[in-house]
Formats: structure tokens, sequence, C-alpha cells
């Protein structure tokens, strides 16, 4: 079996780290053990990890300081692979986040929290909005391509999908 693929023409090893769970319970506030949690980080990288999954919603405001912490200054070949379009209130709800001003702020705020001007990959949320204040994926989509053309990520996904969508 093959063990690298392609994030857009860049190779990657197909398992990389999805840094989610290493906010406190829930995804919500930091970690009982944020030593633990960087040394989790380090020893990815040391087995061969080339890409993180992350948001600045994880936590929030918790996992992406704890990956500049361990990490930083980043090797040469890890992506950083992010997410914006959801945000989470007081009580760790995750509720949209979509309008293009928030998608920007999203862009703007992982940016700031890795310490980075380029995000490699950023994957636009899905989250289910009322009717009445839902955004059009086109909009979205729109906000995050005016943020690649200036500069500040290379590559556009979506997360949270499902086959009908």
């Amino acid at each position: 079996m093959n063990t690298t693929t392609f994030l857009g023409d860049k190779p990657i090893n197909r398992i990389g780290y999805g840094a989610m769970q290493l906010a406190g319970l829930g995804v919500f506030g930091p970690p009982h053990d944020p030593g633990a949690a960087r040394a989790v980080l380090r020893r990815a990288i040391e087995l061969g990890v080339d890409h993180i999954d992350t948001s600045q919603y994880y936590g929030p405001d918790v996992v992406n300081d704890l990956i500049r912490q361990a990490l930083q200054p980043y090797p040469e070949n890890l992506k950083l692979v992010t997410k914006v379009g959801a945000r989470r209130d007081d009580a760790g709800r995750v509720l949209p986040a979509q309008r293009p001003d928030e998608l920007r702020d999203g862009v703007e705020a992982n940016l700031r929290s890795l310490a980075v001007e380029r995000l490699d990959l950023v994957n636009l949320r899905l989250v289910e909005a009322r009717h009445d204040t839902a955004i059009p994926l086109e909009e979205q989509l729109s906000a995050l391509e005016d943020m690649r053309q200036e500069g500040k990520l290379d590559l556009i996904g979506l997360s949270n999908v499902d086959q009908a969508r």
C-alpha cells in the first residue's frame, strides 16, 4: 500500500494528526495537562507526521497555541490544515460563523495563533444554520478564494460534508 498522497501538489504521508482532542473535555477549554499535549505533538512529528489538522475554535483558542508552543519553529515539511466556518459559545456549543467577515476573522485568528503567514489548507466547516440566516455556499467559498488570492492560504476544502450536500 502506498503510504503517501498529495495535499494539492505537495506529497504528504497518508496519516496525519488530528489535533482536536488536545483541548479539554468536549474539545472545550484547556487540556488537563498542557505539557503532555505538547509532548504528544512533538512525538507525532518524531514518528513522521507531516500534516496536522487543527482549528482556532478547538478549545477555543487552545489547540493552535499548543501546536505553536510545541513545534515552532515548524519543521520545513509540516503542513498546517485548519478550518473556519464555526465558533464555540461560552457553553461549548458549535455555532455557524460563515459570513464572509467571520470567515476572514477565522483565517486571521488561525494565522496569528499558529504564527504563520500562510495556511496550507483551510477547510470550510459546514454548520447547519437557520434557513433565514444561512449564507450561500458560493458566498462563503468566494470569501475564502479572496483570501487565497491575497496569499493567506494555499488550498480550500470542505469539512463536515455528507453526500447529500
